[in-house]
Parts: structure tokens; C-alpha cells; sequence
């Protein structure tokens, strides 16, 4: 009995082992299936169900102006979250979540991102407060980079903004976004155990690389001053809109760039980069150019301008003001379209469109914004009734970008810049680098058609159409234009305008160019009443400012310019002593003589012989080795003095 029962407990205790074998066996070939077979797939299921990966953003690279201040810069915030899976009471969460946040869905958020789910991003001190209280179940937050732009709207539609995840989605923020954007890192949400809580690993997967900090050709003072005087000059003389854009002259560096809505409010669109408009008695100074350029007119050419009504092909041409003849330099200060009409009719439409095309119309100026637009402008041949209306700025369009590129070549002796915003690059170790290269300016006319041209554009403020930007604080020079709005197939709708003003200050030795556009002014029509005072108050106000521009602020009276000789020759090396030395030759019974300037660099020359009321024509380089006339001989004021220059 005792070996039977032994035996029996034998049998069962091998069947025991083979199935305990057995058992372990397939646990172990489970193991090898899991482990080594299938490794990398249930590897990567842990890991998904234990860890989310999270980008974590880099800081934006500063935006400064020209004298380093900030306009845009990222700041610290939080950004909040939540863990859906692990809400108990879910309804009662949305409805928290939906009282401080202002918004709903959240139920269906939940269903549709059980793991994470972003609750607010970059959030302000006072919402971090109402979120951190709502008492909202796995709540959790982490620090994220906040855009922000201290000047508030200031020059809105020049920088432009940034989306949710700080990605430039417009102006300067869009354009040099690879540069100002770094590059992203990733950190790590883990969850442990059986407490099944997220937390953030201590180490980042990648850390994320900062971008750059970049400085800006914008003056933030005059960019101030511009955006005010806009929205007062709105308030006083109504519109759709305002617009204004100036440059550094003979730079190509943009000071300031602003556009108003009728409400007073910044507009997000740049209008004066992105927008087109008939520029009117502004554009006649491309007709006179022309005509100086061909050598068929002189300044003092007179032209029958015809009592103010001219008929071309089946159209009747009007000035605002009639005159029987009027000489070239006259048509531009009293804005002749007749006058500007015949001295492109006697060109033809084939120089009058070369000029146009040299001096960038109807074409990008490459400037570094987004939305650029070219102007419009049809190809010759033409009838003569457009071409004469082309002549006084009507039939082209052109953006109040081009316009001011045009005068700034008239203040450059003739040569056209290209504009631009972005002046340099700030690595993190502090070094800078330019942000472009430039190429060289086209000359699209001689240093003496530019200077006669100056000379005219003075003469407009002082005593043509733009009497109002005549100021006692700078001297003034520029252009008013008034373009009847076209509308589509029907002609113009004379209720409606355009008004322009385009010009520079100081005016005897210019350092910003600007214009001033109204859209659909509602007391006046004529840039000389709406435009001209706006751009006076600009430059009056900026130039005021200590340090702004490179000579200090004289209005000269008339009797200081009336009749000046030259003085004995000045030092070359002392510019105080050559502006210090005018004086009334009593020799010539104060008739103006030529001033000796040999010796003299360009520069000094230059100022010099403004002074003495006297334009001057150079060929070369650095400093003055021939002048012609020769120093001491009689001349009237305005005589251009040709200068030959050469390097040391």
C-alpha cells in the first residue's frame, strides 16, 4: 500500500515538474519573443506609454532701432496643461476651465488628447493668477517664451507679429525670421510608477538654440513723431488713411515707416511698401528731369502753358492756376500740368518711360520686407494724351516707397539708393555684422540736373504750391502732388483725392527725405494744404531733438542769404572755419564772387558753397583739385561751380 501510494505521488509530482517546466518555458520563449524578437516595437510602447515628448521653444532674438533700443523681445510666462486620463470628474473641470478661459469645448479636447492637452499658452500675470486658483484636477505649468513689444503699436505695420508658437507671420518679425527664430529643443514629460503622474525629466533631449538679435535702420523717435503727427493731421483733415515714409538721405537706411487708419489706429498693412497710388504733382520733377537731361531745355526755357486749358487728342488738360508761359523751373514750383504735359510731348514717350524705369518705378526695389509691390505703368508706345498724363502723375502707379527713393537720388547728386530696413546681426558673443550688402546706386541723372533740381524743389516751398511746410525752425524743400482717385473704367471721381507731399530737410544740405500721403482728405484736396503742414510739423519737431542731424538747426533769414563773396582761402581740415569766414567782398560791391574750394573735400566744398548759395557739379573722389569758374570771378547766385576731385 505504502509503494503504491509512493508511487502515485511520484506521477503527480513529475506532472507537476513537466508543467511547471512547460510553464517556464513559455514564459521564457514569451521573454525571447518579447525581448529580443519584438524588442524595439514594445520598447517603443513603453516608452510612449511612460513618456511625451515636448518642444520646448527657443528664445526670439531682440529687435533693436538705431540707437539700440528695444522694440521687440521675449519675456518669460507660463504655459499651462493638463492630463485628461487622469481627470476623475471631467464635466466639473470644463466647466472651470471654461470660466477661465473664455472659451468651450473642452469635454470634446479631453476625448480628443487624453494625454496632454495645452490649456492656456504664454499667458499674462493675471491669467497665470485666475488659472493657478480654479482648482483644476493635474494642473501643471511649465516656462515658455512670451513676445512682447515695449513701445505698444509703435511702428506695427514695419514689425509685424509673431503666432502662438513665436513664428514670424508678418513685417520685419516674417523676414528675418530664420535669423531671429533659433532653432527648437525637446524636453521630456516621464510618468513613474504606480502613481502615474507626469513630471518634466531633468535633462532636455536637445536644447534649443536662441536666435539672434537684429538692429534696425528705424529711429524710434522719429517713427514717434511721424505716427502722431498722422493721426492729428487725420483728426484735422479726415481720410481713409495716412501714410508717411522717410530715409536717411543718400543711405538707403528707412528712419521711419507708418501707416493710420481713420480711427487713429496703427494699420497692420504697410502701406507705404505693399500699397499703390497715383502720385500726381509729386512725379512732374521725372518730365523736368528728362527735359534738363536732354540739353534741349534750360532751367529758364519757357514754355506756353496756354492760359491753363490745353486739349490733347480728345481730352482738355487744366491747371489749377492759369498762366500764359511759364519757364521750366517755374513749372515745377507752380505745378504746371500743362507745362509738365508738353515738355514730355516734345521727349516722347520713350525717354519719358527710360527715366521712369532708371529711377525704379515698375519694378521691386528689393527692399527687405514682405508684400513688396512694383507700380504699374504701361508699356510704349502711348498715346499722347497718356503720355501727358503721365508727365503730371496720373495713368502710374507707384508705392510712396518709390516716390521717396526718387527724391532722395535729387538730394544724392542723381543716384538712386536702394532702401532698407535691417542694419546688422548681434551674435551672442556680442559681435555684429551687417545684415546686407548693399551694391552701389544708380546714377539716373548728372549731379547738375539734381542740383537744378534742388534748387526748384526750395523754390516750391518758399514761394510755389508748398508755402505751408515753410518753416522758421529748418529749411524745407519738396513737392506737392494731388491725384484725382481713378475709378475702374470710368476716369477720376473729382471729389475724391489723393495728397502728396515728397521732400527733404535741412534743404541746403539734406539728411532725410520723407513723404506724406492722405488718402481721401476730407477738407482739402491739395497736398499743399493737407500734406505740406504734416511733414513741416515732422521735420520741426525731429529736428529739434538734440543730435539728430549732422548740422545744427539754422533758419536763415533773407538777408543773410541776399550777397556774399568769398572769403580768403579756408583751412581744409577746419569745416567751422570755412563756414565762419563768409563774408561781403566790399572789392566787388558785394557781388557774389566764386569761393576758392580747391583743397576742400567734397564734403566741405559742398556745405561751403550752399552756404554761399551756390550749386556745385563733381566728378572724382576725395579732395577738389580744379574748379570752374576760377576762384574770384564774378557769378549770380544758383551758378553751378563744376569741381574735379581726386583721392590723396
Amino acid at each position: 500500500m505504502t509503494v503504491r501510494v509512493q508511487r502515485k505521488f511520484d506521477s503527480r509530482l513529475r506532472v507537476i515538474k513537466y508543467v511547471l517546466l512547460f510553464v517556464w518555458a513559455a514564459i521564457a520563449a514569451r521573454l525571447v519573443w518579447i525581448q529580443i524578437i519584438h524588442r524595439d516595437k514594445f520598447a517603443q510602447a513603453a516608452e510612449s506609454q511612460q513618456n511625451v515628448q515636448i518642444e520646448i521653444q527657443p528664445r526670439r532674438g531682440a529687435i533693436y532701432d538705431c540707437q539700440n533700443r528695444v522694440l521687440a523681445q521675449d519675456v518669460d510666462s507660463y504655459s499651462f496643461y493638463v492630463i485628461p486620463d487622469k481627470i476623475v470628474e471631467k464635466e466639473l473641470a470644463a466647466q472651470r476651465l471654461e470660466a477661465v478661459t473664455k472659451c468651450g469645448g473642452w469635454l470634446e479636447k479631453f476625448k480628443n488628447h487624453r494625454r496632454f492637452l495645452w490649456v492656456a499658452r504664454k499667458t499674462t500675470p493675471e491669467i497665470q493668477l485666475a488659472i493657478s486658483r480654479a482648482g483644476i484636477p493635474t494642473l501643471d505649468s511649465i516656462v515658455e517664451s512670451r513676445r512682447v513689444y515695449p513701445a505698444g503699436d509703435l511702428a506695427l505695420a514695419v514689425l509685424g507679429r509673431v503666432d502662438i508658437d513665436n513664428k514670424g507671420i508678418s513685417g520685419i518679425e516674417l523676414q528675418y525670421d530664420s535669423l531671429l527664430s533659433g532653432k527648437p529643443g525637446t524636453a521630456l514629460l516621464k510618468r513613474y510608477g504606480k502613481k502615474r503622474t507626469f513630471i518634466f525629466h531633468d535633462e532636455l533631449y536637445k536644447k534649443p538654440e536662441n536666435g539672434l538679435d537684429i538692429v534696425l535702420t528705424l529711429d524710434l523717435d522719429l517713427q514717434q513723431i511721424v505716427e502722431q503727427e498722422l493721426k492729428a493731421g487725420l483728426e484735422n483733415y479726415g481720410g481713409i488713411s495716412a501714410t508717411a515714409f522717410f530715409v536717411r538721405a543718400g543711405s538707403g537706411e528707412i528712419a521711419a515707416c507708418a501707416s493710420i487708419d481713420s480711427n487713429g489706429a496703427p494699420a497692420r498693412r504697410n502701406r507705404a511698401i505693399a500699397d499703390m497710388y497715383e502720385p500726381g504733382s509729386t512725379f512732374k520733377i521725372v518730365a523736368v528731369a528728362s527735359a534738363l537731361e536732354s540739353g534741349r531745355f534750360s532751367p529758364n526755357t519757357i514754355v506756353d502753358v496756354e492760359g491753363g486749358k490745353y486739349r490733347v487728342d480728345d481730352r482738355v488738360i487744366r491747371d489749377d492756376h492759369a498762366y500764359d508761359k511759364l519757364t521750366v523751373e517755374e513749372i515745377v514750383v507752380h505745378s504746371s500740368n500743362i507745362g509738365a504735359a508738353k515738355l514730355g510731348l516734345d521727349l516722347g514717350d520713350y525717354t519719358i518711360y527710360k527715366m521712369i524705369t532708371d529711377a525704379g518705378f515698375v519694378k521691386k526695389l528689393a527692399v527687405d520686407f514682405p508684400g513688396e509691390v512694383s507700380g504699374q505703368l504701361q508699356r510704349p508706345p502711348w498715346r499722347d494724351h497718356y503720355l501727358a498724363n503721365v508727365c503730371f502723375g496720373h495713368g502710374i502707379s507707384a508705392t510712396p516707397m518709390q516716390m521717396t527713393m526718387l527724391y532722395d537720388a535729387v538730394t544724392s547728386g542723381g543716384k538712386l539708393t536702394l532702401p532698407y530696413f535691417g542694419k546688422e546681426v548681434v551674435y551672442e558673443d556680442g559681435s555684429r555684422r551687417l545684415l546686407r550688402n548693399l551694391p552701389e546706386g544708380k546714377q539716373i541723372m548728372t549731379p547738375t540736373t539734381a542740383a537744378l533740381l534742388r534748387r526748384f524743389l526750395r523754390e516750391v516751398v518758399a514761394s510755389g504750391t508748398a508755402k505751408r511746410a515753410d518753416s522758421a525752425i529748418v529749411e524745407l524743400a519738396g513737392k506737392t502732388g494731388t491725384a484725382l482717385k481713378a475709378i475702374k473704367n470710368k476716369g477720376y471721381d473729382h471729389s475724391k483725392s489723393v495728397a502728396s507731399f515728397v521732400g527733404y530737410f535741412p534743404a541746403d544740405f539734406p539728411d532725410y527725405v520723407g513723404i506724406v500721403v492722405f488718402d481721401e482728405p476730407k477738407k482739402s484736396r491739395y497736398g499743399g494744404e493737407i500734406s505740406a503742414p504734416v511733414f513741416r510739423r515732422i521735420a520741426e519737431r525731429f529736428s529739434m531733438l538734440p543730435g539728430k542731424l549732422d548740422k545744427p538747426v539754422v533758419k536763415k533769414s533773407k538777408a543773410v542769404i541776399e550777397k556774399k563773396a568769398a572769403p580768403s582761402k579756408p583751412k581744409p581740415d577746419s569745416l567751422m572755419g570755412v563756414m565762419a569766414s563768409l563774408k561781403v567782398d566790399k572789392e566787388n560791391n558785394g557781388q557774389f564772387t566764386t569761393p576758392d574750394l580747391k583743397g576742400l573735400t567734397i564734403r566741405q566744398a559742398l556745405i561751403y558753397a550752399r552756404e554761399m548759395g551756390i550749386a556745385c557739379d563733381f566728378s572724382g573722389s576725395g579732395i577738389v583739385v580744379e574748379q570752374s569758374p576760377s576762384a574770384g570771378e564774378p557769378i549770380e547766385p544758383g551758378t553751378i561751380v563744376r569741381l574735379r576731385c581726386k583721392s590723396d
